[in-house]
Parts: C-alpha cells; structure tokens; sequence
C-alpha cells in the first residue's frame, strides 16, 4: 500500500532535555506516571476529531515492557478531552523502528488493521510518544484512510530533531512529507 505523501503531526516539544527524558523514561524504564505530564500537555493540542487511537507497539516491544506507551497516551488522552479511543491498528512482528537504519524508517513498519471498516468517514487521531521521520504516522494514515477514515492527523509528545531540518516548533502541527521534513509554513490550532 503506498504511503500518503503527508499528514499533519503535532508535537508537544522537541525530542531533547526534559521532554525527551519523560519519553525515555516511560519507553524504557517503565516509569507510567510519565505519561500524567505528557498527555496532560498533548491533551491541549487535540483537533477537532471524532476517534482517537494509537501507533501501535510490535507484540514483542509490549510483552517485554508490560505495556504500549503510546496506548497509554493515547488513552489518558481521551479521557482528558472526552473523546473516544478504539485500537484501530496491529503492528506485525518487524523490526523495531529504533533498531532500523534511516531507510528502513522512512519504509515505515507493517501494519494490519483491526475490527471493521469505519463508518462515516470519521477524522481520526493518532497518538505516538515520539516521531523521527513520521514513517509510522504516515503508514498509519495510509491504512486508516484505506479502511474509511477521513481526516487523519498525528499527534505525539516529542518530534526528534533531524540535522538540516530546523527547529521544531512545539504545538503546532507539521505536514511531514516522505522525508520526515515538517513544513514550517504550516499552523493548526484547535
């Protein structure tokens, strides 16, 4: 399935200093009370949507962590702003984002969708902890529009920052195109 050349993410920070220590510490040290900061901050930059839902974790990654962290984000999420969550996505057993060279991660990972088609063409939110080149936000809004989404935006905590790239501008939503370049002409707020 081809990749859509783009969709809007927002980032709460940077990947670097604090933000990015809560990000690591709740990935790999198990430390879930990151996520009351880290949504409490991404719950203030949800769009007008109709569905929220997750980039999900390889099987493998949720078994040796005992959870999905993008799970629990994008559910402390909902229950902030009130809207519903459903897992809409799997992710298959490949290899782990962080484990890929640059072009394995803009490739993006395997992604099988879950449950029905939607209904409606709702818009629907993905929330992750952290976007490098935006492969798995964008294979997410591939499948999700393939499967009847209509609107499709990314929402993370970080947003790593990437040499030639530019700052990054917290709270505003990026269209990332196939390079995981954001667009810094581009601005979205709710």
């Amino acid at each position: 399935m081809p990749l859509s050349p783009t969709i809007e993410i927002g980032a709460c920070w940077a990947h670097q200093g604090r933000a990015a220590e809560l990000v690591r510490e709740l990935k790999y040290g198990r430390a879930t009370a990151a996520v009351t900061p880290l949504a409490d901050a991404m719950a203030r930059l949800v769009p007008p949507v109709d569905l929220i839902t997750w980039a999900p974790a390889s099987a493998e990654r949720r078994r040796s962590r005992g959870f999905d962290q993008a799970e629990l984000l994008a559910r402390a999420v909902a229950g902030r702003t009130g809207l519903r969550v459903r897992r809409l996505v799997r992710r298959g057993s490949d290899t782990p984002q962080t484990a890929r060279d640059r072009a394995g991660r803009i490739a993006g990972p395997l992604l099988t969708p879950v449950g029905r088609r939607l209904r409606r063409l709702p818009s629907v939110l993905v929330v992750d902890d952290v976007a490098t080149t935006g492969a798995t936000l964008r294979a997410m809004a591939a499948l999700l529009r393939d499967r009847g989404a209509g609107d499709v935006f990314g929402l993370v905590a970080t947003q790593a920052v990437i040499r030639d790239q530019g700052p990054v501008s917290p709270g505003r939503y990026h269209p990332l195109d196939g390079k995981g370049v954001p667009s810094p002409s581009h601005h979205y707020r709710r």
